[in-house]
């Protein structure tokens, strides 16, 4: 647990290195998050920490419990955005949180959202428990109903499925973990790195799972180093291909404002020779 505490801290580090401006960094629940960060504040055997590494390039800011203070937590994520003397601004919080699922991260503010784990819920949570007992027995009705028993014959019928247990588990999480995603790229110009740090989502049923627009354009790396170099080149080519289209949108502008003083200048002059004979301009 320890490795693995580590080798994500790492892994951060580096992103936000590469990673230009806002990075969003999801946990699966407060109690992994906390955990993690503690164990990258605490120095190693050469007198650093993980966090330091962390927190080099980006100030950070940490999601709050306490939902009476989160806007605070909000505010000092844009101020600290602005900072000239730093890479940007680093925002710790958990899946099913109000910034996963509230927030807008739009163009610098959501430059890459890193999804730490699968957010499962816990399985002994008697809430939990008795909702896939309920969904469970609902499909047990249901299947008697097909076999002319007993239960929902109408529902069966109609052609309807009935949602088991396990599938609302798991269709929990990959919800919670596509409204985090969500939070970049929020609009057709705006560009974002997605980062999935759990390697359950190689597996066929997690990539289904995502939002059908995300599917095509997931890669699985084998190697660190060949993720972070892809990923350096996407930030960095995406970059270059975004001030070249703000440019040409500022130009385009620029010369629709042209073309309207040009028509004014013509209205003026065509109103001072309608009524005196001289153009004024």
């Amino acid at each position: 647990l320890t490795e693995y505490k580590n080798d994500l801290g790492n892994a951060i580090a580096n992103f936000s290195r590469v990673i230009p401006d806002g990075l969003l960094v999801f946990f699966p629940s407060f109690v992994v998050m906390n955990t993690c960060i503690q164990a990258w504040q605490t120095p190693r055997a050469n007198g650093s920490s993980i966090w330091e590494h962390i927190t080099k390039h980006k100030q950070p800011v940490i999601e709050p419990r306490e939902s009476k203070i989160f806007a605070n937590a909000s505010e000092d994520f844009k101020a600290k955005l602005e900072d000239p003397s730093f890479n940007g601004a680093i925002f710790f919080g958990v899946c099913r949180g109000k910034a996963s699922e509230g927030l807008d991260f739009s163009d610098k503010a959501g430059r890459g959202v890193i999804v730490t784990g699968i957010p499962y819920a816990m399985r002994v949570d008697p809430k939990v428990k008795i909702k896939m007992s309920v969904l469970d027995d609902e499909c047990r009705r249901v299947e008697a109903g097909r076999r002319g028993k007993q239960g929902s014959a109408a529902k069966a019928s109609s052609g309807l499925v009935a949602l088991s247990g396990d599938q609302w588990y798991r269709q929990q999480a990959s919800r919670a973990v596509n409204q985090a995603i969500g939070r970049v790229i929020r609009h057709r110009h705006d560009y974002g790195a997605i980062i999935l740090c759990d390697e359950r989502f190689q597996d066929r049923g997690a990539l289904n799972d995502l939002s059908k627009w995300l599917r095509p354009h997931v890669n699985c790396f084998q190697t660190f180093g060949s993720g972070l170099r892809s990923l350096t080149a996407f930030c960095r080519d995406s970059g270059m291909k975004q001030k070249q289209q703000r440019g040409a949108m500022q130009g385009k502008q620029e010369q629709k404002e042209n073309q309207e003083v040009g028509v004014q200048l013509q209205d003026r002059v065509r109103g001072g020779r309608n009524g005196n004979g001289m153009g004024n301009v």
